[in-house]
């Protein structure tokens, strides 16, 4: 398992750069659930709370992912994701820091009581499209020796998606009118159909107990996705089975082969 680092390990340049926004910190509570970076933690600070996430430069991937979502934080912070407080980059290293989710992992389960916040959430987050200029890569480029260019046009798209809405990704919150369903970890994100994110949620479902039939019966609820044609969903079956067979999770391509059945 690689390093994870606590807030004593991290450099007093990296520290001193984070306090500089938060203020002096007086506890550092580590996560490490469904996490890319090695650093992550809830900050407490005065009068606040504070979601911090850093990695040393040499760690390649979680910088590709955190540069990706400071990209998007304006787009999506505040109402679907929580606010990007500050992208710092001291010496060595990349720190993102956002407002803190006081709050919980959703339940979606069947029959779960946060079902209703999930979809309202995802007709939130179906409304925003990628701003000019934002670059992003294309969901079809995420398959494309798998597609053929017809598969890939039918994956094109100006909306921005989350891709990666696993069980840790979705937290439930109150914002002083009731319960939010709130989306974190944007370092996937990609520029795509609207209707690609609830594919995506097709897999969160079946993590959380559905059955494929009642996952595409709750996915039937959003117009977005009754108006997709059948060949989007094969061309995006066929990516993500592709993918899930090149990580070795034959079980993972099976179900996403269950999608076909819509």
């Amino acid at each position: 398992m690689a390093h994870r680092w606590t807030w004593t390990e991290l450099p007093a340049t990296v520290r001193a750069e984070i306090e500089s926004v938060t203020g002096p910190v007086h506890t550092a509570e580590p996560l490490a659930e469904g996490l890319t970076s090695p650093f992550t933690a809830v900050l407490r600070a005065p009068g606040r709370r504070v979601f911090v996430k850093g990695t040393p430069n040499t760690n390649g991937k979680a910088v590709t992912h955190q540069r990706r979502e400071a990209l998007v934080a304006p787009s999506v912070g505040g109402h679907v994701a929580p606010t990007m407080l500050a992208h710092l980059t001291p010496p060595g290293w990349d720190v993102l820091l956002f407002s803190h989710v006081a709050g919980r992992y959703a339940d979606v389960s069947p029959n779960g009581a946060d079902l209703p916040s999930l979809a309202h959430a995802l007709s939130r987050a179906g409304r925003i499209r990628t701003p000019h200029g934002l670059e992003l890569p294309p969901l079809a480029e995420r398959w494309a020796e798998h597609l053929t260019p017809a598969e890939r046009s039918l994956l094109g798209g100006t909306h921005l998606l989350h891709t990666d809405l696993n069980p840790w990704n979705v937290l439930i919150g109150d914002d002083g009118n009731g319960k939010r369903a709130c989306f974190v970890d944007w370092g996937m994100s990609a520029i795509g159909p609207a209707w690609a994110e609830l594919a995506y949620v097709y897999m969160l479902l079946l993590w959380s107990d559905h059955t494929p039939e009642s996952a595409r019966a709750w996915l039937r609820q959003f117009p977005t996705w009754r108006a997709t044609c059948n060949a989007g969903i094969r061309a995006f079956v066929t990516g993500a089975t592709a993918e899930a067979n090149a990580r070795n999770l034959p079980d993972q391509a099976e179900r996403w082969t269950s999608l076909l059945a819509r």
